[in-house]
C-alpha cells in the first residue's frame, strides 16, 4: 500500500509537470520517431526480493520509446514508452511459474541529480529488495533507462 501512494504521488506530480513541459512541446511531440525498446531478463537470488529465487524472462515485447525533451549535455529529461510487455515470473527452486501483462504507457522524467519521477497510466512490476525501508528505492522492469 505504501508503494501504490508513493507511485500515485509522484504520478500526480508528474502530470502536473508534463502539463508545463508538454503544453510547450505539443505540436514538435508528434515528429519525434519512436525507437524499439527491449526489457532484459533477470535474475533475483533467494532473499533478494523474495524468500525463493525469481526469474523473469520476457514473453513478448514491442515496446517503444522517445525522447521528447535532453539537458544541453544530451541526458534525457523526458522519454515516453509504450507497447506490450509480457513477462514470465518462475520460482527458481520449484519451477512453478506465471505469465503477467505489463503493457502499457509511461512518462519519464529524469531529475539532474539523477532522481525519476514517473507517470505510469498501465501496469508496472516492481521489485523492493529485502531489506529496503525506503520505498521510494525501487526497480523493476520499466525503470531502466536506454541511456
Amino acid at each position: 500500500m505504501r508503494l501504490r501512494r508513493m507511485i500515485t504521488g509522484a504520478a500526480v506530480l508528474l502530470v502536473t509537470t508534463l502539463g508545463v513541459t508538454t503544453a510547450a512541446s505539443a505540436a514538435t511531440a508528434s515528429t519525434v520517431p519512436w525507437q524499439p525498446y527491449r526489457t532484459a531478463p533477470w535474475t533475483d537470488a533467494p532473499g533478494a526480493v523474495c524468500s525463493f529465487g525469481v526469474a523473469a524472462t520476457i514473453v513478448y515485447d514491442q515496446e517503444q520509446y522517445r525522447t521528447l525533451a535532453r539537458y544541453p549535455n544530451g541526458d534525457p529529461r523526458l522519454q515516453e514508452f509504450r507497447g506490450p510487455l509480457f513477462i514470465r515470473y518462475a520460482n527458481t527452486s520449484t519451477g512453478d511459474s506465471v505469465v503477467r501483462d505489463l503493457s502499457g504507457y509511461a512518462w519519464f522524467r529524469y531529475g539532474p541529480d539523477g532522481g525519476l519521477d514517473a507517470f505510469i497510466a498501465s501496469h508496472i512490476a516492481v521489485r523492493i529488495h529485502t531489506g529496503n525501508t525506503d520505498s521510494q528505492q525501487v526497480s523493476g522492469s520499466y525503470l531502466a533507462s536506454p541511456r
